[in-house]
């Protein structure tokens, strides 16, 4: 494949879109800007960020490594990922919107105490610090398969991508990239599972020719315990992540927070089933994938479309993982600055802003060091370790306020929800 082509269109593709999203700097101009949009997001506004983040390389190369190892199973987290937008709508959209805070933690804290804030906001930017290395891994697998660089070459350059969408635009940058990046979402996906089931003859040959000594199509290989456990991870760590909930913050009205919530719930769990469809017809018909299954979707297309389309999609499959990137990195930096910098005394500071985009870079430098420790690892495991984790420090505490208040004053409640995380980090690692 012509590598020269597949530069030009990396380099026209970035440029627009980081372009675009220079130009937001203009609009950004305060934290509150930064961070919540000055809280002017309409329910497309609001859908954008949440798919724009939550759906990146777990839910595309990560979901086709995941069918291609287990099979069917793979759908677990965007099926997951459905269910809890759809619930984030139903129940807590009109709770968290009217509340008019900006983090989560802050929310908990009005409650719960400023001690409680600090702990729970920290322990929340760790699980998304750690989802963010699952992302950076799925990027380094689509720029390894187009330019064959190393791991350094290619965790700097996704660093360095995901810091312009950031540093430049806020929130309003993750929306912009957000909702570029699910119009090429369904494109890619779609024209890929076709791609699959011609190639391979259609779904019943495809079914046919998968190994028999695993179970693609059940639970057996994966466990149906592990299953579970995986989807409730899902469910608990969506609704308990500061990003997901930020967009919540930053809509319009109570009734664009909770449109916006449907709107997510609906497109999300489609695209599992397409990345079900390729990473079993890859199964079937390349079994030289099983030594590198990460690479699989970005190998899909190198040997499936013409160059000046694999390169498009290739293209457009490193914007998917780094809107998700960006996204994170977004929230951990939204709870650092405001549930601690701006506490101590940062927001008084001549540039309030500038500080909000040092804390970015910061994030973004602690985020590549990490990465280094878990090159080889699978996507999806970064993924539901870090679901646990945030699930662990906020919803317990989420559902008191939104549900049964009453009971919030008890000290025991406080006990436990200072016991939560500590139990399933323990848990983890037994």
């Amino acid at each position: 494949m012509d590598s020269a082509l597949y530069q030009l269109t990396f380099l026209v593709t970035f440029a627009v879109i980081g372009f675009a999203a220079i130009r937001r700097t203009r609009t950004v101009t305060s934290a509150e800007s930064f961070a919540v949009a000055d809280r002017s997001l309409s329910a497309r506004g609001v859908a954008s960020i949440i798919i724009g983040t939550l759906v990146g390389g777990v839910s595309t190369i990560g979901t086709v490594q995941a069918a291609y190892t287990h099979g069917v199973s793979a759908g677990i987290f965007t099926l997951g990922s459905g269910l809890s937008c759809l619930i984030l709508g139903l129940f807590f959209a009109r709770a968290l919107r009217e509340e008019g805070v900006v983090t989560v933690s802050e929310y908990l804290g009005r409650t719960f105490g400023q001690r409680f804030r600090h702990y729970c906001s920290a322990i929340n930017s760790l699980g998304m610090f750690i989802h963010i290395v699952g992302q950076v891994l799925a990027a380094i697998a689509v720029l390894q398969a187009v330019f064959h660089c190393g791991d350094s070459m290619a965790v700097l350059i996704t660093m360095l991508l995901i810091g312009v969408f950031v540093v430049c635009g806020g929130i309003g940058g993750a929306g912009l990239l957000g909702g570029i990046k699910f119009v090429m979402l369904y494109v890619i996906m779609i024209v890929c599972a076709v791609a699959a089931l011609l190639e391979g003859g259609g779904m019943g040959a495809i079914l046919a020719a998968l190994p028999r000594d695993i179970d693609m199509l059940g639970l057996a290989d994966y466990g149906a315990k592990g299953a579970a456990v995986d989807l409730l991870s899902v469910i608990v760590g969506v609704l308990s992540t500061q990003i997901y909930l930020q967009a919540i913050f930053a809509a319009k009205t109570v009734r664009e927070a909770r449109n916006g919530a449907f709107i997510s719930a609906a497109v999300i769990p489609p695209i599992g089933i397409l990345g079900i469809i390729i990473g079993l017809h890859l199964r079937a018909s390349h079994p030289e994938l099983a030594a590198s299954p990460a690479q699989a979707l970005p190998y899909f297309l190198q040997i499936s479309f013409p160059p000046l389309v694999a390169a498009f999609f290739s293209a457009g499959l490193l914007l998917i993982v780094l809107g998700t990137g960006a996204g994170l990195v977004l929230g951990v930096t939204t709870n650092i600055y405001n549930d601690f910098l701006a506490s101590a005394g940062w927001r008084q500071t001549a540039r309030p802003i500038r500080v909000v985009r040092l804390t970015t870079l910061a994030v973004l430098c602690a985020a590549a060091l990490l990465v280094f420790t878990g090159l080889d690892s699978t996507i999806l495991k970064w993924s539901y370790m870090s679901m646990g984790l945030r699930g662990s420090s906020v919803f317990a505490g989420l559902v008191v306020l939104v549900f049964c208040r009453k009971i919030a004053a008890s000290p025991w409640l406080l006990a436990l929800l200072y016991l939560l995380p500590v139990a399933y980090i323990l848990a983890a690692l037994l």
